[in-house]
């Protein structure tokens, strides 16, 4: 989830101890000389960070150009990555959580400069700017005011894997952002910077953009992302909680231990689990993703309302953009992108709005994962991936 979490989370090391194995399962291009250099550069970074498992993908034209799946998705079960295996991708959920709530303002249920608490059953304020209204856009924009508090709330959820949270979305936010919650701490649950004037990372503002979307639409947010986005995809292979994917096995997050052996953690869950939770494979993700690049469309139908990418992700950018961050590719050209950080997990998805290319790349190790993402990148037009005409 949060990029600073990783800093400060308490590994649970089991006592298992696997040494690192690195096995490419499955490419969906045909075999070349070409396509192998790039395979066994991903390969070689795998055994140089340590990554026991990943699956990547590159987009052009808004269309699927190549899938790599690499190493293991459960070293002690012996099971291989394939394109059909259930990554948890932490904070790129966020960019999943914009589109379906951005759904609702598209359809006119909100402004994005609204108060939120026109939406809300409980009343949320920064208690040092009282007059002052967190709006949708601040939301998005990591700009509300709202901390997310590790020390004295969130550590106890986010340095242990225990499965599906057990406290509701609502509850949760209640007991950390009213005034009356068990857990609210005027000072350490919000900032002294005015809603809209500061950037401070913030998973607890995208569990509540998942709660405004429920609240504003009257379905659960689980259901209302299978109504508006994973079913219009036909996506089979994702969901927000472990009990989502049935017999569908999710990679397992490992780390390392003091001799770089690789130990599993387990599976986790969060009460804040919209702002980074969700678990799919690259074949749904690349779904996603391509139907992003392609206006919104696939098969004819119009699934991502194209106003939404543009305001989420502008082509040209000098108006403000949401949820995505900015970087350039080393060329002149400025991707979007968002990575993902939690326990045995690291990810990251990225595009390019101009030329309609994207790479995801997913992992279920604790090593960056940009170089490789960037590399694959810079191959979309390179001889090493071809179209698979």
């Amino acid at each position: 989830m949060g990029q600073d979490r990783m800093q400060t989370i308490e590994r649970r090391l089991h006592t298992l101890i696997i040494p690192i194995v690195v096995l490419i399962t499955l490419s969906t291009v045909v075999c070349s000389d070409s396509e192998q250099t790039l395979d066994s550069s991903i390969i070689d970074r795998m055994e140089e960070l340590k990554i026991p498992g990943l699956a990547a993908v590159a987009i052009d034209s808004g269309r699927v150009v190549w899938m790599g799946t690499y190493g293991w998705a459960n070293i002690e079960n012996q099971d291989v990555v394939t394109p059909h295996t259930p990554f948890m991708i932490a904070s790129v959920s966020k960019t999943i959580t914009a589109i379906i709530l951005m759904t609702l303002y598209a359809d006119g249920h909100f402004e994005l400069d609204d108060d939120i608490n026109e939406y809300l059953p409980f009343s949320i304020r920064n208690p040092n700017f009282p007059l002052i209204p967190i709006s949708f856009r601040n939301l998005l924009r990591h700009r509300s005011g709202i901390a997310d508090d590790y020390e004295g709330f969130y550590k106890q959820y986010w340095n242990v894997a225990e499965g599906d949270p057990t406290i509701s979305l609502d509850k949760y936010l209640e007991s950390y952002l009213d005034p009356e919650g068990a857990d609210y701490s005027s000072s350490e649950n919000f900032l002294n910077y005015e809603p809209g004037d500061h950037y401070s990372y913030c998973n607890t503002c995208y569990a509540l953009l998942g709660f405004l979307a429920q609240q504003i639409s009257g379905s659960p947010f689980e259901q209302l992302s299978q109504e508006v986005l994973f079913q219009p995809l036909q996506l089979e292979e994702t969901g927000w909680f472990l009990r989502d994917l049935g017999v569908r096995e999710p990679a397992m997050p490992y780390g390392l231990d003091d001799s770089d052996k690789f130990v599993p953690y387990g599976h986790n869950g969060y009460p804040d689990w919209p702002a980074g939770q969700l678990r799919t494979s690259i074949t749904d993700l690349s779904r996603i993703l391509s139907t992003y690049l392609s206006g919104g469309e696939i098969g004819g139908d119009n699934v991502i309302n194209p106003g939404v990418i543009e305001i989420l992700s502008p082509v040209i950018p000098d108006q403000g953009f949401h949820t995505w961050r900015l970087q350039g590719d080393g060329n002149g050209d400025l991707l979007y992108s968002h990575t993902g950080s939690d326990i045995g997990i690291r990810t990251i998805m990225m595009l390019n709005r101009i030329n309609s290319k994207g790479v995801i790349v997913l992992t279920n190790g604790e090593a960056e994962v940009q170089s490789i993402a960037n590399e694959i990148y810079k191959s979309i037009n390179s001889p090493l991936i071809k179209n698979n005409d």
